[in-house]
């Protein structure tokens, strides 16, 4: 038995469930292609008249399915990375990369399209700001890109279009579509679904909303799930900042503590400079200026703060 004082393991990280490369979906096409292949087989037997020599396409019907299993099974595991790829490039990338990613997507070669989801580039038209060709992008979806867990990523792709539709409606319907909506189990989804639903509810500017998320984010094990809850801390003042630093002004709303000074202030760890870099950093990529300048007010209460000290 370990010790009391010993230090704890670190935890393993999250699981994360395929969203395209599912054994449901390889097995699917699969089977199409080999009874397509038989099918043919059958056509051109009955074409020669000769029945009798089914064994002569029997190797070359076997070595098909072969072939086209390993390669059914290569093309939607390289759609699952490029789909993961892009859901963290429209979180984290900068505008140059994102249309780089969008660029790349446009060109995909013809057989490679009955495997793209098409989800991925839909979410970094979004962060680009290019609305229309993002539903553009979910009506072209492959047929074969539809069922299981991908029809969870299609709703926060699709709350994310209510957002984008800059109105008070689409905010509020993002917010109720993904607070409502179930973990989708991969990582990358989950945390595309987090992304979407903080910059809805800072457009929105509803603080108890705010705090109630930031309750959960700010307790998660995941580092970038907390730099989410940085982000709502800062531009709410959830934290009392006057009480850090007596430079910082007191928040908006004259003598009223507001919502962080009662429940916020002291709930959470307090925030670094390591993690209001990181949230600035994440912030500056999507233009958000007016919050990059609030993340830099605090970092450098922060500063003055330890200077003193």
């Amino acid at each position: 038995m370990a010790e009391a004082d010993s230090p704890q393991e670190p935890r393993p990280p999250r699981p994360s469930a395929a969203i395209v490369a599912t054994a449901a979906r390889w097995l699917a096409v699969a089977v199409a292609l080999e009874v397509g292949l038989a099918a043919a087989v059958e056509a051109l037997l009955l074409v020669a008249h000769r029945p009798g020599s089914v064994s002569v396409f029997a190797w070359p019907l076997g070595l098909g399915v072969t072939v086209g299993w390993l390669l059914i099974f290569v093309m939607l595991r390289a759609e699952e990375s490029r789909l993961a790829r892009e859901l963290r490039t429209a979180r984290t990338g900068t505008p140059v990369l994102r249309a780089l990613v969008a660029g790349r997507r446009q060109e995909l070669p013809f057989l490679a399209r009955w495997s793209s989801s098409r989800l991925g580039t839909a979410a970094v038209l979004l962060a680009d700001g290019d609305r229309d060709g993002a539903v553009d992008a979910i009506r072209t979806t492959s047929l074969f890109m539809r069922g299981g867990r991908i029809e969870g990523l299609r709703a926060i792709v699709e709350a994310d279009l209510e957002r984008k539709a800059g109105t008070a409606v689409g905010l509020e319907r993002c917010v109720q579509r993904l607070r409502g909506a179930a973990p989708v189990g991969n990582r990358e989804a989950d945390l595309y679904r987090v992304h979407v639903l903080v910059k809805a509810v800072l457009e929105q500017g509803d603080s108890e909303r705010a705090l109630e998320l930031t309750g959960e984010l700010a307790a998660s094990e995941d580092d970038e799930e907390r730099i989410y809850a940085t982000w709502l801390r800062v531009w709410f003042d959830l934290d009392g900042d006057a009480g850090e630093d007596e430079d910082v002004p007191p928040a908006p709303g004259g003598g009223d503590a507001g919502a962080g000074d009662v429940a916020g202030a002291g709930a959470w760890p307090a925030l670094t400079q390591g993690d209001l870099r990181i949230a600035m950093l994440a912030a500056r990529s999507h233009g958000a200026e007016s919050l990059v300048s609030k993340l830099t007010d605090r970092l450098s209460a922060i500063a003055r703060a330890e200077s003193r000290g």
